[in-house]
């Protein structure tokens, strides 16, 4: 069986920079001065092939650099993929379209492995539900390690008002890989919060999971978990938590389990 590739590796936390005073940020302020140029080259010359049409079995000469995790300033090699205009444009469009963080890509196709979406309130366990019954080889979807990796700050404290964005867009892509047809991992498995059954029902239309979790963990479990877990911003998260219990519907077909 192949061994899972780091998913979740840790990737740059170069920051980007702020705009001020309204003025228009410069080239080199966004990413692509002289040095993304000769950056951009030696990416072309190194791997002259258009990845995502040699994925889907095409030979297309590439003539643009993607930053995978829409941060033009994570410039590390893993980050960087060559592709043709047409596949440019096209990611480029898909960015365009979810500008305002696309939680639900309709672009989305099946997944091809088995995947298990697990949802449930801020503190329910939905994390160490998948890790006691996943594999190693499994690949884990999971926003708040995506977010971690990508800013370099904790689980629970990563500051969503910077990253989530490329975390959402970092997400996506893994989403997208298992759309595809794919020998890397078994099963795959997604968290996601989703309180309501129709967005739940729209993630089981679009992807076709194996099957969907719910972690009925009461609001008083979890708030107690919060309490003890000082890393957790405290008030915030009693906020949400109310706030998925306020919203929370079932949905026939889900697989209830009560948190404890």
């Amino acid at each position: 069986m192949p061994s899972r590739p780091q998913a979740q590796r840790r990737l740059s936390t170069a920051s980007t920079p702020i705009r001020r005073s309204g003025r228009k940020l410069t080239t080199t302020e966004r990413g692509y001065g002289w040095a993304w140029q000769k950056l951009r080259l030696l990416v072309l010359a190194d791997e002259p092939l258009c990845r995502i049409c040699r994925e889907q079995g095409r030979i297309t000469a590439a003539e643009e650099v993607d930053h995978i995790d829409g941060n033009a300033h994570n410039n590390d090699r893993e980050n960087l993929r060559p592709l043709c205009r047409p596949c440019h444009l096209a990611r480029t469009a898909r960015d365009q379209a979810f500008s305002k963080h696309q939680f639900r890509p309709e672009w989305l196709k099946p997944s091809t492995i088995p995947l298990v979406i697990v949802c449930g309130a801020p503190a329910s366990g939905k994390s160490t539900w998948v890790r006691s019954n996943s594999k190693v080889e499994d690949l884990i979807i999971d926003l708040d390690v995506i977010g971690s990796g990508l800013s370099g700050q904790t689980l629970h404290g990563w500051d969503k008002s910077k990253w989530l964005g490329p975390a959402i867009r970092a997400r996506n892509e893994m989403l997208g890989d298992i759309g595809r047809s794919t020998d890397h991992w078994p099963r795959a498995w997604l968290i996601v919060s989703e309180p309501k059954a129709e967005n739940r029902q729209w993630w089981w239309d679009k992807v076709q999971p194996e099957r969907i979790v719910v972690l009925e963990t009461l609001p008083d479990i979890c708030m107690r978990r919060v309490r003890d877990d000082r890393a957790r911003p405290q008030e915030p998260t009693r906020e949400a938590i109310g706030k998925w219990w306020s919203e929370y519907e079932r949905r026939p077909g889900d697989e209830i389990i009560r948190g404890e």
